[in-house]
């Protein structure tokens, strides 16, 4: 059967397009999800990566029904290597960051007092907010959640701030280091 789909708002093709996506989703789900199992990915990002290849396939126009599974196998396999090639290189960076933080970094006293002393200095010039926030998180080892109940703030609203005063920190302990 050659059914051809064209997308255009409030058509009859597009009911016709949603059940034979929701069809192929029923029939393929688990072996696409198997294409991300077997790369060792976890359950809860399997899931997601499934989603996100039907999500694909609902945003093209024109859909081929013979050829719609063959195009989610194909769409699976180009989103698990790009999934896999990110976490590589999130991997590099972090893992060359690493060796330089130890390459550039003795653990004295001197250096100690001098990274908290910057971290301190940094912690004085934040806002009032921004600095409970850092503190909580860094020297109470708080979640973002317990912040929230703690100060009141919107949980985007702290780990906004998580994210800013981390950023203040490290790009000032990285010029007392010299890195």
């Amino acid at each position: 059967m050659n059914t051809s789909v064209n997308h255009e708002n409030n058509h009859p093709a597009d009911d016709s397009k949603s059940r034979m996506i929701g069809k192929i989703y029923q029939d393929v789900r688990m072996e696409i999800f198997s294409i991300f199992r077997q790369a060792c990915i976890s359950e809860e990002t399997c899931e997601d990566l499934v989603q996100e290849v039907f999500m694909k396939v609902l945003s093209l126009d024109v859909i081929l029904e013979e050829h719609l599974k063959a195009l989610v196998v194909t769409i699976a396999y180009q989103k698990r290597t790009d999934y896999l090639r990110h976490r590589t290189y999130i991997n590099k960076v972090k893992n060359e960051w690493l060796w330089r933080m130890e390459q550039s970094y003795t653990n004295t006293m001197c250096e100690t007092k001098d990274l908290m002393n910057a971290e301190m200095k940094v912690i004085h010039s934040m806002s009032e907010k921004d600095a409970c926030v850092y503190k909580l998180m860094r020297f109470e080892e708080k979640t973002a959640d317990e912040i929230v109940m703690e100060t009141g703030l919107s949980k985007r609203a702290v780990e906004s701030r998580i994210y800013r005063t981390r950023n203040m920190v490290r790009d000032n302990l990285r010029k007392v280091i010299n890195f």
